[in-house]
């Protein structure tokens, strides 16, 4: 159990001159871990936040206005070494019977350290020992934050009514730096014991690694950021009568420098700059039209693709406005139709590492690609790698998208809005499937060779109502169902159709059909190949979808809902008077279907050590598992798992439909009470108001997978999501 803290406070004041906004928060969280005297620091979780932000607005004439925006963000941190994620997989991932996590100081008195458990595996003292990661040292990182900003306003009503100008520039700076302390821990065992007398002496194991008990120091990941951000408009907006107008056009340019950005061309400035503008037409508040437009251009493309030209226009009816529905409007005050069509361009496609696509990009120093010769052949050059070929017909992502909406409010208590949309996207960027591997080329070739489709619902409704008792009630839910499907896949002419991506959703998995374990040998042996490495009785016997007499990646067929929900759901409530309050809010999905990693959870497997991470460690056999596997004297076929081995059987964490699983789910995401203090208790300490109220977070969860979480999807060996409650209290001076 921990204790964390919130402080906020604000001041805000001014007059017809100038005006001043000041607000400051702070904010401690503690981790909940058990630091160890002797090591002589501590290394619980201390994050500390804090916030701060000044607005000042100050009319320098009658009709120009200057304002400036300073805020900021620190955050200071002290903690293990290991991030939350990580720790908890290297304790899932430990022996926990091989040896103590430490042995008691009497075991060698003379010891000015903790004698930290361990055992030899080949050489070395090189298990993991998570007590040991946990408490050899901590890391300290600083996180900062600051936007400057500053604006200036025009009105420019002495030319024509309604008309204004404004210019923004934004400059925002980011940097981060950690910093490691450590030391390299005692290991020990037992190396003798007395059974008579029941006493053990223990053996120092990794004196050759040389551990100290004094902290070492090693800098860790360092980034810095500047963005800068230039804003210009102009924005007119009148009414004639039952005519109501308003136009704005916006230029807005923005670069961004990274400094640790490891290669030449992600050191250079990015940058974008484009121009947006917007009409809109009202009739006597019935009929509505809207036009846009926006006119961007991107790095990312040669000259010939980089501007891109993106209208989109709307309409709208509000037909609770008309005479005919006035004997309508006390059970429905409004009702609006609207349906809006634009194209709209993305260029953030490819990944990180593409960031000009009509640049090659040459590695001439490639150590795998290098020759030796000479007479001894002791002499060597790297070769060349071309990472990337340039490409100028790469341009942006096309979408074309409609909406069709209706907003209803009822009894003026209850607002409804309901909304199909429908995108079709083009362009969308692929890797080139129909170039063979004898043209020699070092890597792949793109182009905007895609193209899908979607479309859903969109609903959200809120109910507001007072009631004459002092109670009040406000509820609110929405709902989103979306489904897509690829209408053109870069892709090979497949023989089995059910393996073309076409008509399918664009976040579905493929994957064999798993019918049951095989029983037997005799079973194996009279049954289609399987040409995923070894297996036998008790492994996962897979359907021959093509009926060819074995198993391949061409019996892969669509499998189950896609892994992004096509229905996500929330709804909530708030109920209270002017003492007592209460609210709660759920969410939920359904439509998707995830995948145990069924490697990642193999029992039993050993991981060898790596530069990251120079410990062995050992998968867990899992209770689930351990339940329900197939083995001799239990022959289930549809045992949640296959036979237990000591390696890991190819064969079985294949993906498949053993494996799947159905991904809906409901959650209590939030749950808060609270009390308002009388006025009469709070007068008397100079107290506005005052709140008491307890809150929790995750409280509950309904789903139908039982193993762990069914937000953490199949990795469930990692970090769990935590259940949280506070108490608080609410001062307002």
């Amino acid at each position: 159990m921990t204790a964390n803290q919130r402080v906020n406070m604000n001041v805000s004041g001014g007059g017809k001159l100038a005006r001043y906004y000041i607000a400051a928060s702070f904010s401690k969280d503690n981790g909940n871990l058990k630091s160890n005297s002797m090591n002589g620091f501590d290394n619980n979780i201390n994050l500390r936040s804090y916030q701060l932000r000044s607005n000042i607005n100050i009319n320098l004439t009658k009709t120009t206005e200057a304002v400036v925006r300073l805020s900021g963000t620190f955050d200071d941190y002290r903690g293990p070494l290991d991030g939350g994620d990580v720790m908890y997989k290297k304790i899932v991932r430990s022996n926990p019977v091989l040896f103590p996590a430490y042995y008691p100081s009497d075991a060698l008195p003379t010891a000015e350290h903790l004698l930290y458990g361990n055992a030899i595996r080949e050489t070395e003292a090189n298990y993991t020992n998570p007590y040991a990661e946990l408490t050899k040292g901590y890391k300290d990182y600083s996180r900062s934050t600051m936007d400057a900003q500053f604006e200036l306003k025009q009105d420019l009503s002495f030319i024509t009514k309604g008309l204004n100008i404004r210019g923004l520039y934004n400059t925002s700076r980011y940097s981060y730096f950690d910093v490691n302390r450590s030391f390299n821990p005692y290991y020990y065992n037992v190396s003798s014991y007395d059974k008579k007398t029941n006493q053990y002496n223990i053996g120092l194991l990794n004196e050759k690694s040389n551990p100290t008990d004094y902290l070492g120091y090693s800098e860790g990941w360092k980034d810095i950021q500047s963005t800068t951000y230039i804003e210009a408009a102009m924005q007119y907006n009148r009414s004639f009568d039952i005519h109501e107008v308003s136009g704005l056009l916006v230029y807005q340019q923005r670069e961004k420098i990274n400094a640790n950005s490891g290669s030449l061309q992600k050191s250079l400035p990015y940058r974008n700059q484009g121009l947006s503008g917007r009409f809109t037409y009202s009739y006597d508040s019935r009929y509505m039209a809207e036009l846009n437009f926006g006119y961007n251009g991107s790095e990312r493309f040669y000259k010939n693709e980089r501007w891109g030209f993106f209208p989109a226009a709307g309409l709208a009816w509000v037909i609770s406005n008309e005479k005919f529905w006035r004997p309508m409007n006390k059970v429905i005050p409004k009702l609006k139709l609207k349906a809006t069509y634009g194209l709209v361009g993305n260029d953030a496609i490819g990944d990180e590492n593409d960031r000009f696509f009509y640049l090659s990009e040459v590695d001439p120093n490639d150590s795998g690609k290098g020759y030796w010769f000479g007479t001894n052949f002791d002499e060597g050059k790297p070769g060349v790698t071309v990472k990337r070929y340039d490409n100028r017909l790469i341009t942006w992502e096309r979408a074309k998208k409609a909406n069709y909406g209706l907003e209803l409010t009822l009894f003026d208590a209850l607002n409804i809005q309901l909304d199909y949309f429908t995108e079709h996207r083009t362009n969308i960027l692929m890797d080139r499937a129909s170039i063979p591997a004898d043209m020699g080329l070092a890597a792949k070739v793109r182009a905007n060779v895609g193209e899908a489709k979607a479309n859903g619902v969109d609903l959200s409704v809120d109910y507001n109502k007072f009631f004459r008792n002092g109670y009040w009630l406000q509820a609110h839910g929405n709902f989103t169902y979306a489904h897509s499907e690829f209408l053109k896949y870069e892709e090979p002419a497949y023989n089995e159709k059910y393996r073309s991506h076409i008509g399918q959703s664009l976040n579905q998995w493929y994957g064999l059909i798993a019918e049951r374990l095989f029983i037997d040998e005799y079973d194996v042996q009279n049954s289609p190949k399987q040409t995923f490495g070894e297996y036998g009785a008790g492994d996962i016997k897979y359907r021959d979808v093509n009926g060819d007499g074995q198993i391949t990646d061409a019996d892969m067929v669509p499998l189950g809902y896609p892994t992004v929900p096509e229905i996500v759901y929330g709804f909530g409530f708030s109920f209270g008077n002017q003492r007592f309050d209460i609210s709660a809010f759920f969410q939920g999905s359904a439509r998707s279907s995830f995948w145990i990693d069924a490697k990642a959870t193999s029992p039993f497997q050993h991981i060898n050590p790596t530069d990251d991470d120079p410990y062995h460690q050992d998968i867990p056999l899992l209770k689930a598992y351990a339940n329900d596997h197939w083995s001799e004297s239990n022959r289930n076929l549809y045992a949640m798992w296959p036979r237990l081995s000591t390696t890991v059987i190819e064969n079985n964490v294949r993906t498949s439909s053993w494996f799947m699983r159905n991904g809906a789910f409901l959650r209590l995401k939030t749950l808060e009470v609270g009390y308002t203090l009388p006025e009469s208790w709070t007068k008397k300490a100079y107290i506005s108001s005052a709140r008491v109220y307890c809150s929790g977070n995750n409280l509950l969860l309904l789903s139908g997978f039982k193993l762990w979480d069914i937000e953490m999807g199949g990795s469930g060996l990692g970090y769990p999501i935590q259940r949280v409650i506070n108490l608080g209290v609410q001062i307002n001076f």
